[in-house]
């Protein structure tokens, strides 16, 4: 929304009135709803439920977020959850709103996943949060412009990339590498939970997954043991003042010294 409040400015010129700018995005996703649009009844249920261009219409809100989610779009899953957890247009329905939120969860959303993931966690039931969290983390081509790490890497619609993962995703990908190799220690799913902590990294510009990404390298959990790229990583976490930066450099220099007296004695 942001980038169209932005073009219509430019348009209008600078002393534009804001109102006048949301009512015309407001507009715009009604004209582009009547195409049935998953995403333009997402965009106008957004705008009716908090009075964007337009005044507060829950009744409006509710009808075009059901459209948007028997369309595929599951944000409109998430929202239609909060009106029904705060009673916003409808009678307060814990149970209809903890079906949405789980609705959404099943199909990867990334917030549904975070909410119901950190539920699990605070709860201290690791293998439940795992299974939230690694949901998004499987499906997270759905919510990124970027597909893979080596999108995310090559910089492929980079600020897109970026704005369009969200901190949800960023935080599911981190939880689910995090449980998978530091706590339950799935070791078959290594590999890819490398993966999700490189898109993290490098997508998301989230900096805690350096500190996971220096552990692998250094133990060569999921990767081969490259002590360059976990210095690296190490370096980052430092750089940040990460809580556990002094413990990855300490693994980091206590591993690669014992590999290389090991080396040593091999050749004497």
């Amino acid at each position: 929304m942001r980038y169209l409040t932005f073009a219509k400015k430019q348009e209008r010129g600078a002393d534009v009135d804001e109102t006048e700018v949301k009512h015309d995005i407001f507009l715009l996703y009604l004209e582009a709803a009547r195409s049935g649009h998953p995403r333009a009844h997402y965009n106008l249920a957004v705008c009716f439920h908090f009075g964007i261009g337009v005044g507060i219409d829950y009744e409006a809100a509710l009808d075009h977020y059901e459209k948007a989610a028997a369309g595929g779009y599951t944000d409109a899953l998430v929202y239609m959850s909060k009106m029904y957890a705060l009673g916003e247009g409808v009678e307060v329905d814990r149970a209809r709103s903890d079906q949405l939120l789980a609705q959404a969860a099943e199909k990867g959303n990334p917030t549904a996943c975070f909410v119901l993931g950190g539920h699990a966690a605070n709860d201290k039931n690791s293998a439940i949060a795992l299974s939230y969290f690694k949901k998004a983390a499987e499906n997270h081509t759905k919510y990124s412009y970027c597909t893979s790490f080596d999108d995310a890497q090559s910089g492929k619609d980079y600020e897109s990339a970026r704005d369009g993962v969200g901190r949800n995703l960023a935080k599911c990908l981190f939880f689910a590498a995090y449980l998978t190799i530091l706590v339950l220690r799935v070791k078959e799913d290594y590999a890819a939970a490398v993966d999700w902590l490189k898109i993290a990294f490098h997508e998301c510009e989230m900096p805690e997954a350096a500190i996971v990404l220096a552990h692998v390298y250094t133990y060569g959990e999921g990767v081969a043991q490259d002590f360059e790229e976990a210095e690296k990583y190490v370096k980052v976490a430092e750089d940040f003042k990460l809580h556990g930066a002094t413990d990855a450099r300490d693994d980091l220099d206590e591993v690669r010294a014992r590999v290389n007296a090991a080396k040593k004695n091999n050749k004497k």
